[in-house]
């Protein structure tokens, strides 16, 4: 659905999103969070994209132009709304698995910059994780990252 703002631009708006469109505009959102995305981190996504069963299954020109329509979407939109609605739309089942493959995403350059430690801890918040959850998977993924 689209809508027309104060400014006659139309705007992209979605009330809710399909788990890969989630998890997709989560990826974004996440590599968007401190305001650049490293090449490290860049990678790591595509990467991980094809690792994930749900998306291996897909073509490339499907995953692809469902990249494209989550990348517009957060940059038309607030992204901290898209990222809300991204978590919500996650069934409970699978918001540990896509916390920590987003820690993973986030921590490809090898470091956590204060702006993606703050989107960890509201992406936490919003998939409903209990603190320690967050903590236990913060950890795991910094000491794999490591290796």
């Amino acid at each position: 659905m689209r809508k027309v703002t104060r400014t006659g631009r139309r705007s992209a708006r979605r009330e809710t999103l399909s788990l890969d469109e989630a998890l997709i505009a989560l990826f974004i959102g996440g590599m968007n969070a401190n305001d650049h995305v490293a090449p490290d981190e860049a990678a790591r996504a595509h990467h991980l994209i094809w690792s994930t069963r749900r998306f291996r299954r897909k073509s490339g020109e499907t995953v692809g132009r469902l990249i494209e329509e989550m990348r517009s979407f957060v940059e038309k939109s607030d992204a901290r709304v898209v990222v809300t609605r991204g978590a919500k739309a996650i069934p409970p089942r699978l918001r540990s698995s896509a916390f920590a493959v987003l820690v993973d995403l986030l921590l490809a350059d090898g470091k956590l910059e204060g702006k993606e430690r703050r989107f960890l801890r509201e992406l936490g918040s919003d998939l409903k994780l209990k603190p320690e959850t967050v903590q236990q998977i913060l950890d795991v993924v910094v000491v794999k990252n490591q290796l």
